[in-house]
């Protein structure tokens, strides 16, 4: 493979983890939305508003991926991960109370921002979750293949 196949490879696994960022996070942002408006006696959602959080949710998770090195999937949790985490949280709440989705309301823009600093642990949880199942599936997946390759040598 030659070296711009590589990076076009690369490059291609970066958008399609930003993609599943962006829906993962935008799905977190929509349902505190949601939660918000029915808090309030509306069962109506602004559409402007749902735009605007899927946008912020792409632009974050470009954030997240080229700035802090995707930082909910890292092996632990160490300063330059944290701060990814607060940063993009920062960003998410700051949107919110910038752009008015909460009514102006400060208090949910913050009750949000802390919403969304909870999610991004919680990614990070099932990440590392899934990463521990791939891992042993592809152990289990060597050792059979092992035995297959040790049972045609013997016959």
């Amino acid at each position: 493979m030659n070296r711009f196949e590589e990076r076009f490879e690369r490059y291609l696994e970066n958008e399609i983890i930003i993609d599943y960022k962006t829906c993962a996070y935008f799905f977190c942002m929509a349902f505190f939305y949601c939660c918000y408006r029915i808090s309030q006696g509306s069962f109506q959602a602004n559409v402007v508003f749902l735009f605007e959080m899927i946008v912020d949710a792409y632009v974050v998770g470009y954030i997240q991926v080229y700035l802090f090195r995707n930082f909910d999937e890292a092996p632990g949790i160490g300063r330059r991960e944290a701060a990814g985490l607060l940063v993009c949280s920062l960003i998410h709440g700051s949107a919110a109370h910038l752009l008015g989705w909460f009514d102006g309301r400060r208090q949910a823009a913050v009750w949000f921002t802390l919403f969304m600093i909870a999610c991004y642990l919680t990614l990070y949880v099932c990440n590392r979750i899934r990463r521990r199942a791939d891992t042993e599936k592809l152990n289990r997946m060597l050792a059979e293949f092992k035995k297959e390759e040790q049972g045609h040598g013997e016959k």
